[in-house]
């Protein structure tokens, strides 16, 4: 999918062996994770362990959970790995037909503030909508994250609520904003 950089397209791809340093990296790293997705120190050793042993597994995409690299790069030439979009299913019903992908992205900060996460976010909604028979694809964002609410109404999401007390985060607790983007949306 084409980005707001016209040169560069915006693609998702599944999780490749020389991608789990550099990944391991970004998720050990507060800066480079970003604050709204730091959930505190890991231990890199382990995250690079988990990533190697999906890889080794294949890519584990189901309507319950999955991780996808985003990648951007000039049509037809070499692309750049910018960060990542996973997803977990959250279940509104008891039926099979009520779960929903919940989803979330990581930038690298280079590339955030450029358009990229809005194109990536409308790419992984897609992406699911044709994998998988669902009527729903939803999002929630801190509302001190003016960036990602940005992105995701951007991206065709609509807002539908506040979910008071959300996040804790640095030892405070933060109200989130709830996001859908329906089937034909």
């Amino acid at each position: 999918m084409l980005s707001p950089d016209a040169d560069l397209l915006v693609a998702l791809r599944p999780l490749r062996s020389d991608d789990v340093l550099w990944l391991a990296d970004m998720i050990a790293d507060r800066a480079a994770i970003g604050p709204h997705n730091w959930g505190g120190q890991v231990d890199r050793a382990e995250v690079v362990a988990r990533l190697t042993r999906q890889v080794a597994d294949g890519p584990e995409v189901t309507v319950e959970r999955g991780r996808l690299i985003v990648e951007v790069g000039p049509d037809g030439g070499d692309a750049t790995p910018i960060g990542h979009v996973s997803w977990r299913g959250v279940h509104w019903g008891p039926s099979p037909e009520s779960v929903c992908p919940s989803i979330g992205i990581a930038l690298l900060p280079k590339w955030r503030r450029r358009g990229f996460g809005r194109t990536a976010q409308r790419l992984l909604a897609d992406t699911l909508f044709d994998l998988f028979p669902i009527h729903r694809v939803q999002a929630d964002t801190a509302v001190d994250n003016p960036a990602e609410r940005k992105a995701l109404e951007a991206a065709g999401f609509t807002c539908e609520g506040l979910v008071r007390a959300a996040e804790v985060r640095d030892g405070r607790i933060y109200d989130h904003l709830l996001y859908s983007r329906l089937r034909g949306e």
